[in-house]
């Protein structure tokens, strides 16, 4: 069982290099079979949960955005490989128009190259949120916790956008929720 789960959650937790990982309450390595009747689900928890599902919704609200970059950028790439290509004869004498040809195709690959590249990492930052909000939800079904998230996107003032988080716990001591949080668009 992966306790380290379970744990990174719970406001108990203890890391040591000495020791490794361990339990506030018992000074022990953590023992369980199934859940931790001990787990102490408070502000860390509330924070990762939160962290967590705040990333995949800005990511996935830049998915029509980055898909559009993606299109666009490829659409440009080959007009110009096309465009340089077309340019003029292949029996030009000019060495001008030659580079100018030449460098016009190899401009149009460059964009394709990061066409690719940026549609790549949206996919990889998209498959790092979901797997890192599994992780957390897989933990939390196990103790009979569900939690609906509902969240409150703010103007963006010069480049900085606060989001307003609000988690309704169900099958919890907790409730309602609800934090800020400010971040810096790159």
């Amino acid at each position: 069982m992966n306790f380290s789960r379970h744990c990174d959650l719970c406001e108990n937790q203890i890391t040591s290099l000495e020791k490794g990982l361990t339990c506030n309450l018992t000074n022990k390595k953590p023992e369980f079979s199934n859940t931790c009747s001990k787990i102490t689900l408070d502000k860390k928890f509330q924070e990762k949960l939160e962290i967590a599902n705040l990333e995949l919704e800005i990511i996935r609200r830049n998915q029509k955005s980055t898909h559009l970059t993606f299109y666009g950028t490829i659409i440009i790439g080959f007009l110009l490989i096309l465009l340089g290509y077309f340019l003029s004869d292949w029996k030009i004498f000019s060495l001008y128009l030659w580079y100018v040809k030449i460098g016009m195709i190899v401009t149009g690959f460059s964009f394709l190259g990061t066409a690719y590249s940026k549609l790549n990492k949206y996919r990889r930052e998209n498959k790092k949120a979901e797997l890192e909000k599994n992780k957390i939800d897989e933990v939390i079904n196990k103790y009979g916790i569900s939690y609906q998230e509902n969240f409150d996107f703010k103007e963006k003032i010069h480049g900085t956008q606060e989001v307003i988080v609000n988690i309704e716990f169900k099958n919890s001591r907790k409730g309602k929720t609800s934090n800020s949080y400010k971040f810096d668009y790159l």
